[in-house]
């Protein structure tokens, strides 16, 4: 069934809203175009957590690829969670839901609930992206996979002045509420290390977004004319000083001259990282962790076909060092 929770206020920041501007674009995003990289390590039977899903047209093109699994959509919002339940009926999508949550506030779910945590141009927008890593590490099962797809630079031909102010400002806002912002996504990686994922365990890529036909340089040009003459983003950069002598018309201007020129082209670098969570318990380095570790707990977690770490245990009971390192 397609359901909605609610949660506590957010601390997590998207300051570009849910505005009918800023989801046209979002509902352009499929699985085809934006999980692509994701799509060949999914099993039937996983259950998946979509983390930042907007209007759901991601998070409900996963539901075809997991049958016997199940699909949830959180956002910070509860009126575009309202809407990708509205959009996305149970009758259709009996394997689905989406709830409202705040990744940096720590989600409802129990530990190891998730095969797959899926992040899509959503960890740019995190104040801290690092815990939030570390909460979908948390909710993944051992062997789970994180995902996640964030774009880096956005490249425009004709290189105008206006879409230069219109990158610079996006940034701007993006990091006035904390966050990293754009040019950020390339520390994919090393943030998800951070977070306790193992650098050899991870994959490690990237895409791109294309628009270059009249067709397509029109529909895209005219998404973000919309949003700077809204207060949703264009509003937002004038109340944070970022536009100005030239303010919101200069980048208007360039955007209806670029969306005319007969070789105007927009690309935008994505970068693309899978980390598989390891399927040993972590074991305690240094003797005073290794006194605060219960023994049998330690053990039980440990699969026996594939033990990476034993502990050794005297006549006395007295607990030993950590003996032997595992691989993937």
């Amino acid at each position: 069934m397609a359901t909605t929770a609610e949660v506590p206020a957010s601390t997590s920041t998207y300051l570009q809203g849910h505005s009918e501007e800023v989801i046209a674009s979002h509902s352009a995003r499929t699985v085809s175009n934006s999980a692509a990289f994701l799509l060949p390590r999914l099993s039937p039977h996983f259950s998946l957590l979509d983390v930042g899903c907007g209007p759901g047209t991601i998070t409900s093109g996963f539901c075809s690829y997991l049958p016997q699994g199940h699909v949830t959509g959180i956002d910070l919002g509860h009126d575009v969670v309202t809407q990708a339940t509205s959009l996305h009926p149970s009758d259709r999508f009996p394997n689905l839901k989406f709830e409202t949550g705040d990744i940096l506030k720590g989600l409802k779910y129990d530990d190891e609930t998730f095969d797959v945590v899926y992040f899509h141009q959503a960890i740019l927008h995190l104040p801290d992206p690092i815990k939030g890593i570390k909460e979908a590490r948390r909710v993944l099962k051992p062997g789970g996979l994180l995902a996640m797809r964030e774009s880096d630079t956005l490249n425009w031909f004709p290189e105008l002045p206006g879409l230069r102010k219109y990158n610079e400002c996006l940034h701007g806002m993006i990091r006035s509420a904390g966050a990293p912002g754009l040019s950020a996504a390339r520390s994919l990686h090393a943030w998800a290390r951070e977070a306790g994922f193992e650098r050899e365990k991870m994959d490690v890529g990237a895409g791109a977004t294309v628009y270059s036909t009249p067709e397509e340089r029109r529909w895209w040009g005219m998404i973000h004319v919309n949003r700077l003459r809204g207060d949703a983003v264009g509003g937002k950069m004038r109340d944070l000083g970022l536009l100005g002598a030239g303010g919101v018309e200069e980048m208007v201007t360039d955007f209806e001259q670029w969306i005319e020129h007969v070789d105007g082209w927009y690309a935008a670098l994505q970068c693309e990282v899978v980390a598989r969570k390891s399927r040993f318990l972590n074991v305690p380095e240094t003797n005073e962790e290794l006194e605060n570790t219960t023994p049998n707990v330690l053990l039980y977690k440990l699969p026996k076909e594939s033990i990476a770490r034993t502990i050794d245990f005297d006549a006395q009971g007295t607990k030993g060092y950590p003996i032997g390192v595992g691989g993937k």
